[in-house]
């Protein structure tokens, strides 16, 4: 794959610092916690919410922060969650009167910053409540995971969210919103071809051309390849199979 690319260390503060330019007067770039918040924010009339995860799943999340979306997000390197002091320096410069609400997909390094991150701000006196979000039906109890991966489905929990913050709703009402907007969505991943991270110059998996990758997460790891026959081929550690899987929930699911 081929793609404009400076210095690959410095991907992601040009890519923000690209987001802000493109967009003046609405968003603003903080390199200090690689945050894009936006202009107008906070505001005392409402909720402030909050979520970051690695780059390279643009558009998530940087890329949604706006009105009825996003008041910030504080993204890591590419597919690395970000450090806990981006979480607290983000969480702070975004402190309102009605509170901070972070959006977490369920990935274990996700977890622990912004869990380490609310510990802190708590300790000052900052109201802070975090709703997971674990849309993916490909794997639940699996060795590798923390439950339910966090991936496409994120995008309806921001939405719904971010149009209930823009019109006053509480920090406890958007946290039950958000929890009934989880339960209710499911994805799974397809991928044709694997990701290229800038650093690496290369695909970080191949498929063959008539082969799709089955299960997929945005980091690019997916569960299980299927060839375009239909002809179940292998699956990743720690997931079942999709026979077994389809089996345990009595989903109707069709193998050629």
């Amino acid at each position: 794959m081929k793609k404009f690319v400076n210095d690959p260390k410095q991907f992601v503060p040009e890519m923000l610092k690209g987001i802000e330019l493109a967009n003046p007067g609405k968003v603003k770039y903080v390199p200090e916690f690689n945050l894009i918040m936006r202009a107008d924010a906070p505001k005392a009339n409402k909720v402030s919410i909050i979520q970051g995860s690695g780059s390279g799943h643009e558009p998530a999340h940087v890329m949604v922060v706006g009105p009825g979306m996003l008041d910030g997000a504080c993204p890591g390197d590419v597919f690395a969650a970000p450090p806990m002091d981006y979480v607290v320096g983000t969480s702070k410069l975004l402190n309102s009167p009605k509170g901070i609400l972070h959006i977490v997909n369920n990935y274990s390094g996700d977890r622990m910053a912004f869990e380490m991150a609310t510990e802190m701000l708590e300790a000052e006196g900052i109201t802070v409540k975090t709703l997971f979000v674990d849309d993916d039906v490909a794997v639940q109890n699996s060795t590798w995971t923390v439950g339910r991966r966090g991936v496409a489905g994120n995008f309806f929990v921001m939405k719904a969210l971010g149009a209930a913050s823009e019109d006053g709703a509480s920090l406890d009402d958007l946290i039950a919103l958000g929890q009934q907007v989880n339960a209710v969505t499911r994805s799974m991943g397809v991928a044709l071809t694997g990701c290229t991270p800038p650093a690496k110059g290369k695909p970080i998996f191949t498929l063959a051309d008539t082969a799709f990758g089955l299960a997929s997460n945005s980091h690019g790891v997916i569960a299980a390849g299927i060839d375009a026959h239909a002809t179940f081929l292998f699956c990743g550690r720690g997931h079942v199979s999709l026979r077994q899987r389809a089996a345990q929930r009595h989903h109707p699911v069709a193998f050629r």
